[in-house]
């Protein structure tokens, strides 16, 4: 008979109750005094596991994640919240990979599970457990098509935590194992651009030519850097909550009204760099229209924007002020969505 001693795993978690705090006692500061949240409520703040007070705190949302799919996700979520992956799994993942991330991240990551749900439930696809080897060649195919070959990797990374936290609990809800974390990820991202070679064949500078980038790259950072944590902070919050919006009439409704009027006027629509041809920023018109980016997609298609934006296309501002000045003045008028994460 085995002991209880033996059947002891440190890095499982028992079943939370719907009384359950979302983050437990033992990963928050002692001066912490943000307030938790139970297992059961729609909306977890991940405030408790955030010390530094001008870090902005960020929350969960479960209003987004299809019923049927609900309960499997937040048991999954909740021990990514509270558990360390094992130390075999992230050998196995180099030496960035971590047991845990930051509150952010774990935002970020949840972001991306509840986007996998709502594509999982259009497919009439209602467990985990479901989302077979085909289904996971499907989805990433379809979810990589418009980023970079690094926003794939991560988003593939964000993936595999899904199967690795499920490991975890007491009672996994048999989340499957993506193909790419035992093939190996290079053959699900997009193509790399530019030299494989890893050899530097640009001239150095001369001195005098690098003495006054460096004074202006130290005075970028002085003046300008506020201005662009900020931007950044905006664009992840855009972009976490696109990844959670569901299409529905009032959002369909948004779009129209956001839209419509720059089609009918010749204005430039909003738009980003990809694949060297301007495209629809969806993304960034998902967030701010309350519409999913399969909606704006849609709506595009409906209305031809595709084919206007190359013509016609436009900034993606951000809403941020912009405190940097160069001789008493603003040093630019807005911060674009595309280039805060440059």
């Amino acid at each position: 008979m085995t002991s209880p001693a033996a059947q002891y795993d440190p890095y499982v978690l028992p079943l939370p109750t719907p009384q359950t705090p979302v983050v437990l006692p033992q990963w928050i500061s002692a001066g912490n005094t943000h307030s938790n949240s139970r297992y059961c409520d729609a909306v977890w703040p991940l405030a408790p596991l955030i010390d530094n007070p001008s870090t902005y705190l960020v929350k969960i949302h479960w209003r987004q994640c299809p019923a049927l799919l609900l309960g499997e996700m937040k048991l999954i979520t909740w021990t990514m919240i509270n558990g360390r992956l094992r130390p075999t799994h992230l050998k196995a993942r180099g030496a960035g990979a971590r047991a845990r991330t930051s509150a952010h991240d774990l935002r970020d990551t949840h972001g991306e599970w509840i986007r996998l749900a709502r594509w999982l439930h259009e497919r009439r696809i209602t467990r985990l457990v479901d989302c077979t080897d085909h289904v996971w060649r499907t989805y990433i195919v379809e979810r990589c098509s418009d980023v970079s070959r690094g926003h794939a990797e991560k988003i593939c990374s964000m993936l595999t935590d899904l199967w690795a936290f499920d490991q975890l609990s007491a009672e996994p809800v048999g989340a499957t194992r993506p193909p790419w974390d035992s093939e190996g990820v290079d053959d699900f991202l997009p193509p790399a651009g530019g030299s494989d070679r890893g050899e530097n064949s640009t001239e150095p500078l001369d001195p005098q030519v690098l003495g006054p980038l460096l004074v202006w790259a130290i005075r970028f950072v002085d003046i300008f850097a506020d201005d662009i944590l900020a931007a950044w902070s905006e664009r992840c919050q855009l972009f976490a909550v696109a990844a959670v919006n569901q299409a529905s009439a009032e959002s369909h409704a948004a779009l129209e009204e956001f839209l419509l009027p720059r089609v009918g006027s010749g204005a430039p629509l909003p738009s980003i760099h990809f694949k060297g041809r301007s495209a629809l920023a969806r993304t960034y018109i998902a967030a701010l229209t309350g519409a999913s980016t399969i909606q704006v997609n849609r709506f595009a298609t409906k209305h031809q924007l595709h084919a206007l934006v190359p013509e016609r296309p436009g900034a993606c501002p951000l809403n941020v002020p912009i405190l940097g000045q160069i001789d008493g003045k603003p040093w630019r008028d807005h911060i674009d969505v595309e280039e805060s994460a440059e």
